[in-house]
C-alpha cells in the first residue's frame, strides 16, 4: 500500500451523485453555486470518478482528474482566481460508466469544497444552503456509439442557445435539477503533479474546401469492434449501447457524407470559416496536437454542423475519419443562435473537416486547448543540424501530449498507460522535466492494487488504469515493469519507494515459475506473448527466446534491486541456456515449437530478436563480434530496400528499431546513430510533427514512447563533440 492514502482532504464535502444514476452510462453532470468574495484565497478541491471540468464566472479553467487506480481518487486542488463580488462556480463532470483502457469502470461520484481563506463555504452534500446545487446536463446525446474499443462514448450535441446558463445561474431547458445523493466515503490520495496549464492553439492553414452529398448509401459500412462487439460473450464483455439503440449513429452518417468536390489548394487561414449547406473546410493545424475542439459559432437558422477530424490526410487530401478505428467525429444540431462550443474530451488531431450538413453556420476562433505535461519542460538542447531538430521538435510534441496525467501510449485511440511505453517514457520524463513525478504516479497506481478483475493472480495488467474487456494481459510487459523499477532507481535514487514493489515482483516472479521448463526457460507463456509488431510476433510459441532473454534480464534487475543473488545466479544460468539453444552460429534464432513431445528448433529468425539478445546482455559484442559488426554495418533503416539479408525479418519502429538505436548509442556508434535517426524518424516528423507507433501511418502518428529518441539524439551529439 502506498503512503498518504485518507478521506480526509475535505472538511465538509461528502462523495455525491444524482440518485438512482451511478451506474448508468455515460451520465454528465453540473454542479452549480455563486459565492461572493471579498479577495480572499480561494481553493476548489475536487476528485471524481469520472472526468470534470471547471466554469469560473461562464469560462472555463480546468480539466481533471488524475487518474488513479481502482478505487482510488487523486484530488485535485485549484487555486481559483475569484473577482470582488459574486463569482459563479461551475463544475461539469461525466461518468462513462463503461470497461475501457482510459477510464475506470466505476460508479459515479463527485466531492468538491471551495475554501476561502481555509474556510468551506461551498460543498457537494445532499442539501443545505452551502451545498453545490446539482443538474443533469443533456444537452450531449447519451446514446451514441464508443470512440474506439478501448476508449468511452463518441460526442453528439443538441444545442439551444441558454444550454450553458446554468453555469451563471442562469435556468436552462436542458438542466434539470437533481435530488444528490451521499455515496460510501472514498480512498483519496494527493495529486502529487503539477497542475495543467490549457494554451490554445490555432491552424495554420486551410487545407481544402468543397461540398459534400448527404444520405449517400456506401455499398458497405466500416463497423469496428468497438460497434458490433457490444456484449458479445465470445468477443470479451464490452459495454456501451447497442446498436439499435442509438439516438445518433455517428460513424454511419460520416460515410454518407461523401466529397462531392474537393480542392486541395492550401492557403493561410483567416481564422474564421463560413459554410452554406453542403460545404465544408479542412483546416491544419502546425503539427498534430492534443486538447480540446474549441470554436465560437454563429447560426442564423437552425443547422447541423460536423466536426470529422485525424492526424493524416488520405491520399485524396481530405479526412477519414475511421482511419484508426475510432469514431473521430462529432455532431452538433444547433437551433439559430451564438454558441462557445468545447468538445468534452481531448483528441490528437492535425486536422479538422468543419461540415454544414444544413442551415448555414459562421465559426470563429477554432483552437485546440491543449491537454499536455503539467510539469515545466526544461530540457531546451538544440542541434546544428535542421533536420535533426525536426525530429527533436516532433519527440518535445510526441511527450507533452502523451503525459498529460500519466504516461499513455498515444493520446488518440487509446490515451492509456501501458507498460513497456512506460519504460521508455521515464527515461524521456527525466530528460524533460529534470524529474520523475509522473512516472512515479504510474507506477503507484500498480502498488495500489494486489489482484486485477480477469488477470492471473500475481501477474500485472498490460495498461492501467484500465478495465481491459475480457481481462488480457501480456505477461512480457511485466517483465518490462521490472526493468523500469530499476531504472527509475536510478534516476532517482528513491529505494524507499521501490521497496514498496518487493512483494509485488515476487509474486509476479512466482507465477512466471510455473511456465519454466526443467533447463529454467518459459514456455507455452499464457496471454498476448508480445515481443514487437512485426513477423517476430509469430514466433511467440512454444519458447520464444526474445521473451526469455527479456525474463533474464528482469531476474537480474529484482535480484539487483532486492539484493537477491539467487535470482542473479538464475539469470545468468537462464542465459547461458539462451545462447546455447538459440544461436545458430549466424544469428539468434527466435523459437522453438514441440513436436513428438520434443522442442525444435526453428528456422525463423528476425532482426528484433538480435537486438533483444544484446539489449538484454545474453549477447555482448565480445562474445559475438561478428553478429555486432555484422547489425552495426550492414543492417538500419536502408537494409530492406538495399535488400540485404531478407531471410532476416526486419523490426518496427515498437520496438526493434528502438533497441537497436539504444545499442548503437550505448556502444559508442554515434555517429552511424545520427544518420539512422532520420532515416527511422525524418519523414514522421515532416508528415505530423510527431513520432509513430509503427513506421506506417495505420496505427497512431503520436506514440509515447518514441519522444525518447531525443534523449540518443543528445547523447551521442555531444559524445562526438571534440
Amino acid at each position: 500500500m502506498a503512503m498518504n492514502v485518507t478521506d480526509n482532504f475535505f472538511i465538509k464535502a461528502k462523495p455525491v451523485w444524482a440518485k438512482g444514476l451511478e451506474t448508468e452510462k455515460n451520465i454528465t453532470l453540473g454542479l452549480y453555486k455563486n459565492i461572493f468574495c471579498k479577495g480572499e484565497n480561494a481553493v476548489l478541491k475536487i476528485a471524481a470518478s469520472g472526468f470534470y471540468k471547471v466554469y469560473l464566472n461562464g469560462e472555463f479553467f480546468y480539466f481533471g482528474p488524475a487518474r488513479c487506480a481502482h478505487g482510488y481518487y487523486r484530488v485535485d486542488e485549484i487555486k481559483l482566481p475569484l473577482k470582488s463580488g459574486v463569482n459563479h462556480i461551475a463544475i461539469e463532470t461525466v461518468n462513462y460508466y463503461v470497461n475501457s483502457f482510459y477510464a475506470l469502470m466505476q460508479k459515479g461520484f463527485i466531492e468538491a469544497e471551495l475554501t476561502l481563506n481555509g474556510e468551506p463555504v461551498s460543498f457537494t452534500d445532499e442539501n443545505g444552503e452551502n451545498a453545490f446545487r446539482l443538474y443533469r446536463l443533456c444537452e450531449r446525446v447519451r446514446k451514441v456509439q464508443r470512440y474506439s474499443y478501448q476508449r468511452p462514448f463518441a460526442e453528439a450535441y443538441t444545442l439551444t442557445e441558454e444550454y450553458c446558463g446554468w453555469r451563471t445561474g442562469e435556468i436552462s431547458a436542458n438542466a434539470s435539477m437533481q435530488r444528490p445523493v451521499i455515496t460510501e466515503s472514498k480512498n483519496l490520495l494527493p495529486r502529487r503533479i503539477p497542475l495543467n496549464e490549457f494554451t490554445r492553439v490555432s491552424p495554420e492553414r486551410k487545407a481544402g474546401f468543397g461540398t459534400v452529398k448527404t444520405g449517400v448509401k456506401p455499398q458497405k459500412y466500416k463497423k469496428d469492434r468497438s460497434l458490433i462487439y457490444i456484449k458479445d460473450p465470445e468477443s470479451g464483455n464490452l459495454e456501451g449501447f447497442f446498436e439499435n439503440e442509438l439516438s445518433e449513429h455517428l460513424s454511419d452518417e460520416a460515410q454518407e457524407m461523401p466529397a462531392e468536390t474537393l480542392n486541395t489548394e492550401k492557403t493561410d487561414y483567416s481564422g474564421k470559416t463560413v459554410l452554406k449547406p453542403y460545404e465544408f473546410e479542412i483546416l491544419e493545424f502546425p503539427c498534430e496536437k492534443t486538447g480540446f475542439i474549441t470554436a465560437d459559432i454563429k447560426c442564423r437558422t437552425d443547422s447541423t454542423l460536423f466536426f470529422l477530424f485525424d492526424e493524416i490526410l488520405t491520399d485524396k487530401g481530405d479526412i477519414d475519419p475511421l482511419r484508426l478505428d475510432c469514431c473521430n467525429v462529432i455532431k452538433i444540431s444547433l437551433k439559430s443562435g451564438e454558441y462557445h462550443f468545447m468538445s468534452a474530451e481531448p483528441y490528437g488531431l492535425k486536422y479538422i473537416k468543419i461540415i454544414c450538413a444544413g442551415g448555414g453556420a459562421e465559426i470563429n476562433s477554432l483552437c485546440i486547448t491543449q491537454t499536455v505535461c503539467p510539469v515545466p519542460i526544461t530540457f531546451d538542447y538544440k542541434s546544428d543540424d535542421e533536420e535533426t531538430n525536426k525530429i527533436l521538435d516532433a519527440a518535445r510534441e510526441t511527450f507533452i501530449q502523451n503525459s498529460f496525467d500519466l504516461f499513455t501510449d498515444c493520446p488518440t485511440r487509446e490515451r492509456a498507460g501501458w507498460l513497456c511505453d512506460s519504460f521508455f517514457l521515464g527515461r524521456a520524463e527525466k530528460l524533460y522535466t529534470g524529474e520523475n513525478l509522473i512516472e512515479r504516479n504510474f507506477l503507484e497506481n500498480f502498488l495500489l492494487r494486489d489482484n486485477y478483475e480477469n488477470i492471473p493472480s500475481g501477474m500485472l495488467p498490460m495498461c492501467y488504469p484500465a478495465d481491459v474487456d475480457g481481462g488480457g494481459f501480456i505477461p512480457n510487459w511485466a517483465m518490462w515493469f521490472i526493468l523500469e523499477l530499476k531504472d527509475f532507481k536510478e534516476r532517482t535514487d528513491d529505494g524507499d519507494f521501490i521497496l514498496l514493489f518487493k512483494n509485488k515482483v515476487y509474486r509476479l516472479l512466482d507465477w512466471f515459475k510455473q511456465y519454466e521448463n526443467a533447463d529454467g526457460l518459459l514456455e507455452r507463456l499464457p496471454g498476448w506473448v508480445f515481443v514487437e509488431w512485426s513477423k517476430a510476433n509469430d514466433f511467440v510459441q512454444d519458447i520464444n527466446f526474445p521473451s526469455n532473454m527479456l525474463y533474464s534480464y528482469a531476474l537480474c534487475a529484482a535480484g539487483e534491486l532486492f539484493g537477491d543473488e539467487e535470482l542473479q545466479q538464475k539469470a545468468e544460468k537462464l542465459k547461458t541456456v539462451i545462447r546455447k539453444r538459440s544461436f545458430d552460429g549466424e544469428f539468434f534464432r527466435d523459437n522453438e515449437v514441440y513436436k513428438n513431445g520434443a522442442a525444435v528448433s526453428t528456422e525463423n529468425r528476425s532482426e528484433t530478436c538480435q537486438y533483444y539478445a544484446f539489449f538484454t546482455g545474453v549477447a555482448t559484442k565480445e562474445l559475438y563480434p561478428e553478429l555486432w559488426q555484422r547489425l552495426v554495418n550492414e543492417f538500419g533503416p536502408d537494409r530492406v530496400k538495399n535488400g540485404g539479408y531478407s531471410e532476416i525479418y526486419p523490426s518496427n519502429a515498437f520496438i526493434g528499431n528502438f533497441l537497436r538505436l539504444e545499442l548503437l548509442c550505448n556502444n559508442g556508434c554515434c555517429a552511424g546513430l545520427l544518420k539512422e535517426i532520420k532515416g527511422y524518424f525524418l519523414y514522421m516528423a515532416d508528415i505530423t510533427g510527431t513520432l509513430w507507433e509503427h513506421k506506417d501511418t495505420f496505427a497512431s502518428c503520436n506514440h509515447g514512447f518514441a519522444s525518447y529518441v531525443a534523449d540518443l539524439i543528445q547523447k551521442s551529439e555531444l559524445s562526438l563533440e571534440p
